[in-house]
């Protein structure tokens, strides 16, 4: 709860505007969306302590693992796959206006966010345990970079980091 309320907090008016009308727009998926971050949350901090919180592969892990999360909980509400996909979408870039780092952390979030829909859509079992498992291996490989380019030609089934976590 503490990280949605960082969140609202943080939003200039505007913003928390814009949040509270796609809530509203999108009523019955923001418990789904909450209990997902919630879950992700707790998968992270088991695997990866607070490295989570830094731009690393676990942080990476993160962000994929969130929005197959917030995905596998807003469709058991609403069926349509594409409908819950881009729910995913518009919630998870609106973190990313409300809480904007520098332009490259931006770009690795939004890239790390839609490897995490990509490797959803081709998922038809939708085993939480598994896409943890998967997305672990995914770290495994995750590349560093260095500049939007890089992340621009990335494919959306590879996660991207900005620092090692021994740095």
């Amino acid at each position: 709860m503490n990280e949605v309320w960082g969140v609202i907090k943080r939003a200039r008016p505007g913003q928390l505007f814009q949040l509270m009308w796609l809530c509203l727009s999108h009523i019955r998926l923001v418990w789904p969306t909450y209990r997902a971050t919630k879950k992700t949350i707790g998968i992270a901090n088991t695997h990866f302590g607070h490295e989570h919180r830094r731009n690393t592969p676990a942080n990476a892990f993160r962000h994929a693992l969130w929005n197959w999360m917030i995905a596998k909980e807003c469709a058991l509400v609403v069926k349509k796959v594409e409908k819950v996909l881009k729910w995913t979408e518009m919630i998870t870039d609106m973190h990313e206006k409300i809480l904007p780092g520098n332009v490259l952390s931006n770009a690795m979030d939004l890239h790390n966010n839609a490897v995490g829909r990509a490797v959803f859509r081709k998922d038809e079992s939708r085993d939480a345990e598994k896409s943890v498992l998967r997305f672990l291996e995914l770290v495994e490989n995750s590349l560093q970079i260095s500049s939007l380019e890089e992340i621009k030609q990335t494919a959306d089934t590879r996660l991207v980091h900005l620092i090692n976590p021994t740095q």
